[in-house]
């Protein structure tokens, strides 16, 4: 039996509410038995930015799957080199997981539109499956277009279809809480209540280490 395997990125500096609806959203559209959160070691797009560290987030991250049974947390790109590209954590994964797994890969439909610029972009496409989300009220014109001319094939209602790899791209536009990392650091920063925007947990665990102050 193929296990369908769910990969969320992401910096999770910190982990909120908004991840883990966007985890259980693609769980529900594409039927996944498993959802692993992947923090990157260093985005290659936030190198100029200072990040809290690995283990924190990874504690932070940990805390907030604990009673969730599809999600868990995945270490691995602190074994790989630095800064964090896709296609290298999606190969090791492949590389370390049974024969049986089938890779979706699940994105906001932002940065799908910007994954020709990713490493190896062609290579990943044929490799893994993709759940993409819109903001409700986005127009979806623009990502479908793009779905396209990337090669894929409607197949069904919300899900095309590559005719060479058969790998999917599925897309849908649940609501999902409107919450960024950068809002829930501001707010803590300047001593706003985040009630409501990550799990009680980690702002316990954010409070007690006193992360994201001025």
């Amino acid at each position: 039996m193929i296990r369908k395997t769910g990969i969320l990125g992401g910096t999770f500096d910190p982990v909120h509410l908004g991840h883990l609806a966007l985890a259980d959203a693609a769980g529900e559209l594409c039927g996944l038995d498993e959802i692993l959160l992947v923090p990157a070691a260093l985005p290659p797009h936030k190198q100029n930015r200072t990040i809290n560290t690995f283990s924190d987030r990874v504690s932070m991250l940990e805390i907030a799957v604990k009673s969730r049974h599809k999600l868990s947390v995945s270490t691995i790109e602190q074994l790989l080199p630095i800064p964090s590209f896709t296609i290298e954590t999606l190969q090791y994964l492949k590389l370390h997981s049974p024969v049986d797994v089938q890779f979706y890969f699940i994105s906001g439909a932002d940065t799908f539109l910007d994954i020709l610029s990713w490493k190896n972009c062609e290579l990943l496409l044929e490799e893994c499956h993709f759940a993409v989300f819109s903001r409700v009220g986005e127009s979806t014109i623009k990502l479908i277009q793009f779905i396209e001319e990337l090669g894929f094939k409607k197949d069904a209602t919300n899900c095309w279809e590559h005719p060479v790899s058969s790998k999917k791209i599925y897309h849908a536009n649940p609501k999902l809480p409107n919450i960024s990392s950068s809002m829930v650091r501001m707010r803590i920063a300047k001593t706003k209540s985040v009630k409501g925007l990550i799990p009680q947990g980690v702002a316990n665990f954010i409070r007690d280490n006193s992360l994201y102050v001025s």
